[in-house]
C-alpha cells in the first residue's frame, strides 16, 4: 500500500509540468470559475475523534480571490457540520504551484499548498499541523 501511495504522489508531481509547459503559464485567470472540493479522510485536533472529511463549493475570480465558499464536514465522534462559509485567495507561481489561504465563518484561517494539474484540476494539502489532509479541487 505504501508503494502505491508513493507511485501516486510521483505521478501527480510529474503531471504538473505537462500543464505548466513553455506555452502555458499558470495564473488565477486560467482558474476563474466555480469549483468544488472533496477531502480525503484527514486528521484534526480541535474536536474529539480526530478524523474529519469535508466537501464543498466556491468561486475563484480572475485575480485569485475565493468567494462564496461553503462546505459540510463530518468529524468522527463529534458530529456533522453544515454550510460552513469561507473566503480567501489563491497565489500561483508560473510553475503551477502555490498556496490557497482561506478563513472560515468560524474564524479559522489556514494556508494550504496547491499544485495545478490542469485547467480544471487542483490537488492540495494542508500546511497546518493540526489539520492533516489532502484534497482535490475540480472545476464545475
Amino acid at each position: 500500500m505504501n508503494s502505491f501511495r508513493l507511485l501516486a504522489m510521483l505521478g501527480l508531481l510529474c503531471t504538473a509540468p505537462a500543464f505548466a509547459g513553455a506555452d502555458t503559464t499558470c495564473s488565477p485567470r486560467t482558474l476563474a470559475g466555480r469549483w468544488m472540493f472533496a477531502t480525503d479522510v484527514g486528521k484534526q485536533s480541535f474536536f474529539p475523534g480526530g478524523d474529519i472529511t469535508a466537501i464543498g463549493t466556491f468561486w475563484i475570480d480572475r485575480l485569485g480571490n475565493v468567494t462564496h465558499g461553503k462546505f459540510d464536514a463530518t468529524v468522527a465522534d463529534y458530529g456533522f457540520l453544515h454550510d460552513i462559509e469561507f473566503s480567501g485567495s489563491l497565489v500561483l507561481k508560473p510553475d503551477c504551484t502555490g498556496t490557497f489561504t482561506f478563513t472560515t465563518s468560524a474564524g479559522t484561517t489556514r494556508t494550504d499548498t496547491i499544485i495545478v494539474l490542469g485547467p480544471g484540476h487542483i490537488r492540495a494539502m494542508s500546511q497546518d499541523v493540526q489539520f492533516l489532509w489532502t484534497y482535490d479541487m475540480r472545476r464545475m
